[in-house]
C-alpha cells in the first residue's frame, strides 16, 4: 500500500511541477547549481553565495542537471526524491511502533498537508524531510537491535551517521536534528545506565558534518551583518510553523485563520490524547516516544536557536516536524485501524486527498502562471518608449520581480533589455537591510545578468525607463523623491509601473 501512496505523491508533485513557475529563490538555486562543474559551483558557494546554503542540495541539484539538462525538473529532482523518502521511512518506522496499517497512514499523511509543496520546490526542504525520516528510523533499528544484543545493525548505525550529517549540509538549521536523536539516546543511556558507544560514534560522526559546512558559511555570513528579516524573531513564529506545516493559512482571511487556530489546538490534544490512550497497548519504549516528542517539538528549538543564535528564522526551516506529527497521528488512532472498514475507508480518504487535492494545487498554478506569463507581455507603446529612451534599457530594482520576469519574458528582445538596479546605501537606508544589494553584486562575479547600481546610474543623462514595484522590497519611490528625480509615468505593465526616468 506505501508504494501506491508512494507513486500518487510522486505523480501528482511532478504535474504540479510541470505548471509551477520558479520562485525567486529557486532561481538563486538555478544560477547556483547550472554552473558547467562541480568545482565551479563549490567556488561560488565559498565566494560569492546568492543561495545561502551549504552544498549538498546543490551538488545533487547539479548532479541532475547534468544528466538531465539544466531545468527546472531536474533541479526540483532532489526535493522531490527527498519528500518520497520520508514516506516510505515513515512507513517502516511507525509499523515498527504500530503496526503495518498505521504505517500506511503515516506515510500517505504528509501528502495531504501543506509540505507538499516541498516537492516541487527547488530547494533543500523537501530533501530534509526525507533525510529527518531517514535518520528516525536507522535510530530506531539500531537501538532494537541493540536491545537484542544482536550484532548486525551496522548499516543502521552508517544510515543515521550519513541522515545527519546530509541534514546539516542541507541546511544550516539542518543542525536541529541532533536535539531529538541526542535527547533520546541520552534518555536510553539514563533508563539503562549503560553508554552505547557505537551509536555514540555514530551521532558523533553525522557532527562532524558541522566541518563541511564551515566554507560555506564563512561567506553566507557576509549576508547576516544586515540581513532581510533579521532580528525578527518572536513567539509567533512557533505557531505560525506548526499552522503552516498543515495548512497555507497565509491565503486565508484574519477570522478563518483564528478558526484554523483552534482547530489545530484541538486536532493537537487529539492526537496527544490518543498516543497517550495506546501507550501501553503498543508497548513503545519510552525512548521513542522521546524520540518522536523531541522532533514534534521542533519548532520550539528552532524558536531558541532563531532567538539567541542566527537572529532570524523561516518556519519552513523547522517543517521536519511534520515527520513526527505523521507518527504520532497513525500511533493514535492505530486501534482502530485493526478494523478493515476503517482502514478501507482510511485509505480511501487519504488517497482521495492527495489526487483531489493535488488538482486543486494544480488547477490553481494553471491560473496563477497564465496570469503571471500574461502580464509579461509588453504593450507596443511601451516597448516603443523602451526603444526611444537613452540606452534602451529596462531597469528593475525589485529583485525577486527581476529575476523571474527576465527568466519568463517572453520577448527576446525585451528580456535582453532588462536590467537590474542595486545600491547598498539606498536599500539600507530604506529597507534597513542590504540582502538585495549584496545578491546582485554576487551575481555580477559568475553570470552574465545585466546588472547596474543606482550611483552608476544617476550620473546618466537622458531618460532611463524603469519598472516600479510600490512594495517594501522596491526603495526606488523614496529614493527618487530625495533625489528630485522627474518620473514621468508610461503605463503599466508586468504587474508593476512602467515609467520614465530623468537624474537631475
Amino acid at each position: 500500500m506505501v508504494v501506491v501512496f508512494v507513486c500518487v505523491t510522486g505523480a501528482v508533485s511532478l504535474a504540479w511541477s510541470h505548471t509551477k513557475l520558479m520562485s525567486q529563490d529557486e532561481m538563486y538555486e538555478f544560477q547556483t547549481d547550472s554552473v558547467p562543474s562541480l568545482a565551479g559551483l563549490i567556488h561560488v558557494q565559498k565566494t560569492w553565495p546568492i543561495s545561502l546554503d551549504p552544498l549538498l542540495y546543490h551538488a545533487l541539484s547539479h548532479a541532475a542537471m547534468q544528466v538531465f539538462g539544466a531545468g527546472v525538473l531536474a533541479q526540483r529532482l532532489p526535493a522531490l526524491a527527498g519528500f518520497l523518502l520520508m514516506q516510505v521511512c515513515l512507513f517502516f518506522f511507525v509499523r515498527n511502533l504500530a503496526g503495518e496499517r498505521a504505517g500506511a497512514l503515516a506515510a500517505a499523511f504528509p501528502a495531504v498537508t501543506a509540505t507538499l509543496f516541498y516537492a516541487v520546490e527547488g530547494r533543500p526542504y523537501g530533501l530534509m524531510l526525507g533525510l529527518y525520516a531517514l535518520a528516525l528510523l536507522c535510530w530506531q533499528v539500531a537501538e532494537r537491535q541493540w536491545s537484542r544484543k544482536t550484532s548486525a545493525r551496522g548499516w543502521a548505525l552508517v544510515g543515521l551517521a550519513a541522515a545527519l550529517a546530509g541534514t546539516i549540509n542541507a541546511h544550516y538549521f539542518g543542525i536541529l536534528l541532533l536535539v531529538p536523536v541526542c535527547v533520546a539516546e541520552a534518555w536510553t543511556t539514563l533508563v539503562r545506565r549503560r553508554i552505547d558507544w557505537p551509536m555514540g560514534a555514530a551521532i558523533v560522526a553525522g557532527m562532524a558534518g558541522l566541518l563541511t559546512t564551515r566554507p560555506f558559511l564563512k561567506a553566507a555570513g557576509e549576508f547576516r551583518k544586515n540581513y532581510y528579516n533579521g532580528g525578527s524573531v518572536g513567539l509567533h513564529d512557533i505557531t505560525r510553523a506548526y499552522r503552516s506545516i498543515i495548512v497555507n493559512y497565509t491565503q486565508m482571511p484574519m477570522g478563518a485563520q483564528h478558526v484554523w487556530m483552534a482547530v489545530l489546538v484541538m486536532f493537537a490534544a487529539a492526537v496527544v490524547w490518543g498516543c497517550w490512550r495506546v501507550r501501553r497497548e503498543l508497548c513503545v519504549a519510552s525512548a521513542e516516544w522521546v524520540l518522536v516528542l523531541a522532533l514534534a517539538a521542533l519548532p520550539f528549538c528552532g524558536y531558541l536557536l532563531a532567538r539567541f543564535v542566527t537572529h532570524s528564522i523561516e518556519v519552513r526551516y523547522v517543517l521536519g516536524a511534520v515527520v513526527a506529527i505523521s507518527a504520532m497521528l497513525a500511533i493514535a488512532v492505530s486501534p482502530l485501524l485493526k478494523r478493515d472498514a476503517v482502514f478501507n475507508a482510511a485509505l480511501v480518504v487519504l488517497g482521495l486527498g492527495i489526487v483531489c487535492s493535488g488538482a486543486v494545487r494544480i488547477h490553481a498554478e494553471q491560473q496563477k502562471t497564465a496570469a503571471r506569463l500574461a502580464s509579461l507581455v509588453l504593450p507596443t507603446e511601451l516597448k516603443a518608449a523602451l526603444l526611444a529612451s537613452a540606452d534602451r534599457r529596462l531597469y528593475v530594482q525589485d529583485m525577486g520581480a527581476f529575476e523571474e520576469d527576465r527568466y519568463y519574458e517572453p520577448d527576446a528582445d525585451v528580456k535582453a533589455r532588462m536590467t537590474l538596479v542595486y545600491s547598498s546605501a539606498e536599500e539600507l537606508q530604506w529597507s534597513r537591510h542590504d540582502t538585495m544589494a549584496l545578491t546582485a553584486m554576487h551575481l555580477e562575479q559568475f553570470t552574465d545578468l545585466p546588472v547596474v547600481s543606482y550611483e552608476a546610474l544617476k550620473a546618466q543623462t537622458g531618460e532611463h525607463i524603469f519598472v516600479l514595484f510600490h512594495t517594501g522590497w522596491d526603495w526606488t519611490d523614496q529614493a527618487f523623491a530625495q533625489d528630485g528625480v522627474i518620473v514621468r509615468p508610461l503605463g503599466k505593465a508586468m504587474a508593476g509601473d512602467v515609467a520614465a526616468v530623468r537624474f537631475r
